[in-house]
């Protein structure tokens, strides 16, 4: 078995398993866990909703980089990304010249009926009683959301379609193929 990278990025939409699927794997491999949305939330004392409202996605995208910066220096880490976290090649690069990035890969309609009842995921939340109205928004925005994307997910290093997987088995999937022993995109 080949070492695994010191740094591992787990990337993709919200609702693709990122947390879950980080968790595991960080346990599997002996690695720590930092989850940057979670980490940018304690560092500012606010939700992501909170700081999306009262200070903007652009002061949000900032924490966000330096959490980023100070997760790559301590490594063994598996990081999980925020959903937007690789939307620009400037973080993306700094992303793949300080680790191994993974793209969970998950369709659409998956992310919509996992996040259908949240209410921290500020970019999809679409203000109407009527549901059939608001799933057809939500979709929308979903599809275009994952449209501008998408090109940044698929640089990743690894792709792992995660349909019908459990977190459990995407992080064995991962492990596999780090470890040499499995094939995936």
């Amino acid at each position: 078995m080949k070492k695994p990278p010191e740094i591992i990025f787990l990337c993709g939409f919200s609702g693709s398993g990122k947390t879950e699927t980080g968790e595991r794997l960080a346990e599997m491999i002996e690695f720590g866990f930092i989850d940057t949305d979670a980490t940018v939330e304690e560092s500012l004392g606010k939700t992501i909703p909170e700081i999306f409202a009262k200070e903007g996605e652009a002061k949000f995208r900032f924490a966000e980089s330096d959490v980023i910066r100070m997760a790559t220096r301590r490594p063994p880490q598996v990081i999980a990304l925020g959903g937007g976290a690789i939307g620009d090649e400037h973080k993306l690069s700094y992303i793949k010249d300080h680790g191994y990035l993974v793209y969970l890969r998950v369709t659409p309609e998956t992310v919509y009926e996992r996040l259908r009842n949240s209410t921290l995921r500020p970019l999809l939340e679409v203000y109407t009683d009527d549901e059939e109205k608001r799933r057809e928004a939500v979709m929308k925005r979903i599809h275009k959301m994952l449209d501008e994307r998408e090109k940044y997910y698929l640089a990743a290093d690894m792709v792992v379609d995660t349909e019908g997987k459990s977190p459990d088995a995407v992080a064995r999937e991962i492990k596999e193929v780090l470890a040499g022993d499995g094939q995936t995109e």
